[in-house]
């Protein structure tokens, strides 16, 4: 059985490296020739099986894509609002579509909103009625940071948008959740650390700010703030001995119940209990995770079926890619069965010897959970956030043990109370609160302590796997093989760490939206033209682009920073880059970065072309135009220049505009962009920095068109990129060589996989 559930699951996550969805008659045929295979080979039954389950689920995603006809113009929906909401301006939620304009769904899509100035105050459970404007689910696309279209994905989020003023916006039903009830209540006794309190007792993350996040990241007990199997443990213990308790005593009272088996009824209430507090934590993926292997192993129970772990995990995992197939394509899954599988090898390798409950052992048994947790979970979190938290044992001992036996079910208590005793839920609260701010103290000294973590640089996933390998295999018994050995699986480690540094330099347009950030970089030295726009939000382009870039390659410092203009497409993240990373210089266009900057940097010449007086102009046109070259290469960055500086340009360098790589001025509005200027940079490829269907339609057609009709100097077409289709676009050069340039684009190249670049293939 194990191994047949091993095929399934194995087959079902090859869908991760897909790059392209099987056809669905390839599909058909696989599933004629699984039903035809399976009696006398099921192990390969099984693995076909798994793969026709998630191509079909690939396909039924895509069904689920908008038509070109609803994302270009507004239309109304209906539907339900399925998450949490508590503010009442600049709101973000999900809802459950039931209705398109006039068409009634057969099956409900999911679109995620936002809402800058709601009519009414929206909760989850309302049933409404709006006219948005959306688009399919998308995201930023570079070599590090969030990957938002990912978690669209893998959270089932079909689009997003925003909603339009108009008055047939209409609320439908008002109705409320219990959950929202209880947020509501419990927000309404206004204590000091209510963000922390939503989180612990909710699952509502919403209120912690960047700050907050950035404190229990780096301390490694992010994962107390997500409701998962410690706080399911914790309140299915609670309630199989209070229901144990309750039934006892009902037991001994009345002799006509000695015959029910009270400890076959407690676990079954308990199931039932655990899954009325996991829809109160919202069924998050690790609550899901953690209820579902409860559920199984009460059922195993109940049927007198001993399931060893293995098999509960390999149940749980098939259970969870039938149930919620779209849960491997992010993070969140891998990190929370990761946890649970490395936990169950704790206890294998090093297990409780039977009555040995004191309070050594226990403390012991903690230790080594914690540690080896931490260890084996390193090369998982390095490889994704590029950081280790060298505190996060330790903090964990202590933190773990006061939130799931104190914090959490002080919490519980208070929440049970809202609905009856409000006063007493607001002495549970309290005491609460004051448990979390001791508790925000001492993270907050942990993080000040020397080394407390380390930012890595990005490593391929090949590296982390062979050091995980090599860790895990320390961890085995010694009797199983000589460990002396284990340093060979180093060995293809060299080749990475100690191969000699070529002579190259780069270029990477990110993906930053509408707006614009480049990386120049040479020799483990970069410098930055353009740095993205912040929002009033707190949202901006250096905390979730530029800092894991420059993080990910191991680069702490920035040698100078350009700033165009003063547009916030451009410059409006300048203040939280230079809070992220130490910059030396900053040259803008009201100061250094003007006509006749001459600079060298690692060989490479960094000249200004414009603008000879920026306050002569307006912003657009003062825009500080840089050319960077070495002998063979270059590339010109024109900021948001007009066809009338572009003119000017022409006039005072008619020989020096040429250009290899040209990031096309205003992201290619039709201001810009003449025939004239296009002739004369002749460039080879053309990178337009622009939004996701953005409301300008950068690039223009007749843009586009007017760069497809001029050849470059090698008498062929430019080749064009725009940064919402391609993403991160990457110009490696051989420092002053002939050697042609290579072209790598995120999408295309890096990160080719299907769910990942669906809505560009259609």
């Amino acid at each position: 059985m194990d191994s047949k559930l091993l095929c399934f699951i194995s087959a079902s996550f090859t869908s991760l490296f897909w790059t392209s969805l099987p056809s669905v008659y390839i599909v058909l045929l696989l599933l004629i020739f699984a039903c035809l295979v399976f009696r006398k080979n099921q192990h390969l039954g099984c693995f076909l099986l798994g793969i026709i389950w998630m191509a079909s689920v690939g396909h039924w995603q895509y069904s689920l894509q908008l038509s070109s006809e609803q994302t270009s113009r507004p239309v109304q929906i209906t539907g339900d609002v399925s998450s949490l909401v508590i503010t009442d301006k600049n709101i973000r939620f999900n809802l459950n579509i039931t209705q398109i304009d006039d068409e009634h769904l057969f099956y409900a899509k999911t679109f995620r909103l936002s809402w800058r100035e709601p009519t009414w105050q929206v909760q989850q459970g309302q049933q409404v009625r709006l006219l948005v404007k959306v688009k399919p689910a998308h995201g930023f696309a570079n070599e590090s940071g969030f990957n938002y279209q990912q978690w669209l994905f893998s959270e089932g989020i079909n689009a997003t948008g925003y909603v339009k003023s108009d008055v047939d916006n209409k609320l439908i039903d008002n109705r409320k959740t219990i959950r929202q009830k209880l947020l509501n209540k419990m927000l309404a006794l206004n204590l000091p650390h209510d963000s922390w309190l939503a989180a612990l007792t909710f699952g509502y993350r919403g209120m912690l700010q960047p700050a907050d996040w950035h404190l229990v990241q780096k301390t490694g007990v992010a994962h107390l703030i997500a409701i998962s199997g410690l706080h399911l443990a914790l309140v299915a213990s609670l309630s199989y001995f209070f229901i144990a308790w309750i039934g006892g005593g009902l037991i001994s009272r009345f002799y006509f119940l000695h015959q029910i088996n009270l400890h076959n009824i407690a676990m079954l209430l308990t199931v039932f209990s655990t899954l009325a507090y996991s829809a109160l934590a919202g069924f998050g993926l690790p609550t899901l995770r953690a209820w579902l292997m409860l559920l199984l192993f009460t059922v195993s129970f109940l049927c007198n079926k001993h399931f060893g772990a293995k098999s509960l995990i390999l149940l749980g995992l098939s259970c969870f890619v039938l149930f919620f197939p779209l849960s491997i394509f992010g993070l969140s899954f891998w990190l929370s069965f990761s946890a649970v599988i490395i936990i169950c090898f704790v206890f294998w390798r090093w297990p409780v010897k039977q009555g040995n409950f004191s309070l050594v052992a226990i403390l012991s048994g903690m230790v080594k959970v914690q540690l080896c947790l931490t260890v084996l979970m390193l090369p998982l979190v390095a490889w994704q956030f590029s950081y280790v938290s060298i505190v996060s044992p330790f903090v964990n001992l202590i933190a773990v043990p006061i939130v799931t036996m104190a914090l959490v079910p002080v919490c519980l208590l208070g929440v049970i109370f809202l609905a009856v005793k409000p006063n007493w839920a607001l002495e549970f609260f309290s005491v609460a609160d004051l448990m979390v701010g001791y508790g925000l103290t001492f993270l907050e000294f942990a993080l000040k302590l020397n080394g407390a973590y380390f930012n890595l640089p990005s490593f391929p996933a090949a590296v982390w796997l062979f050091i995980f390998l090599f860790v895990f295999c320390c961890c085995l018994p010694s009797l199983w093989f000589n460990k002396k050995l284990l340093c060979l699986l180093l060995l293809p480690l060299a080749s990475y760490f100690f191969t000699q540094k070529n002579n190259t330099w780069q270029i990477s347009v990110l993906d930053v939206g509408q707006g614009l950030a480049v990386l120049i970089s040479k020799n483990n030295r970069v410098i930055i033209y353009d740095v993205g726009a912040s929002y009033p939000s707190g949202f901006n382009m250096a905390d979730s682009v530029l800092l894991p870039i420059l993080q990910a390659r191991g680069l702490l410092k920035v040698d100078l920073v350009f700033i165009s203009h003063g547009d916030n497409d451009h410059a409006g993240s300048l203040p939280q880059l230079l809070k992220g990373v130490q910059v030396a210089e900053v040259l803008t266009n009201q100061d250094h970065c003007q006509q006749n900057l001459d600079i060298s940097w690692q060989g490479l010449r960094i000249k200004a072309l414009w603008p000879d007086d920026a306050l002569k102009y307006n912003d657009n046109n003062a825009s500080c135009v840089i050319k960077i070259s070495d002998q063979y290469h270059s590339i010109l960055l024109p900021g948001d220049i007009d066809k009338t500086i572009e003119k000017r340009l022409l006039e005072l360098y008619p020989k020096q505009l040429q250009s290899d790589i040209l990031v096309a001025a205003h992201h290619g509005s039709n201001t810009s962009s003449s025939r004239e200027f296009i002739q004369t940079v002749s460039a080879d490829y053309v990178i337009f920095s622009q939004g996701f269907m953005n409301r300008w339609r950068f690039p223009r057609q007749k843009v586009l068109d007017r760069f497809l009709q001029i050849n470059n100097k090698q008498g062929t077409q430019p080749q064009l990129f725009t940064t919402s289709d391609s993403g991160q676009v990457t110009f490696i050069m051989q420092y002053d060589s002939p050697v042609p340039i290579i072209v790598k684009t995120f999408r295309q190249d890096t990160y080719p996989y299907w769910y990942a670049n669906s809505i560009h293939r259609q």
